[in-house]
């Protein structure tokens, strides 16, 4: 599955929320409102971190990075100072396909 195809329902049912797509429906609207805007900034720290464009990129493997992190933001509401931890599934994905943090030589 392509980050491109990822949908609110992924991201219930990865999260737990549902135990079949089926079920999204059942959310109230709370619940959907929040797996969206999980997917969305999910997406968008993918997006960030790697340089690549979540709507064309064919990495399949990011896809899962984003149900990752979109989960984390689901089960953690709020992050406190303490908080300095780095999800290492999502990290190490992230990492294998970031273009735009390594230096560039200029000739």
């Amino acid at each position: 599955m392509k980050v491109r195809e990822l949908t609110a329902s992924d991201i219930a049912l990865f999260s737990r929320l549902i135990m079949d797509s089926s079920e999204f429906d059942t959310l109230t609207d709370l619940e959907r409102r929040e797996c969206e805007s999980a997917l969305t900034a999910a997406k968008a720290v993918v997006e960030g971190y790697t340089g690549l464009d979540m709507a064309t990129t064919e990495q399949e493997d990011l896809a899962y990075a984003v149900k990752v992190l979109a989960a984390e933001m689901i089960d953690s509401h709020q992050i406190t100072a303490q908080y300095t931890g780095k999800n290492p599934v999502a990290m190490q994905i992230m990492d294998m396909h970031s273009s735009n943090l390594l230096p560039s030589v200029e000739v």
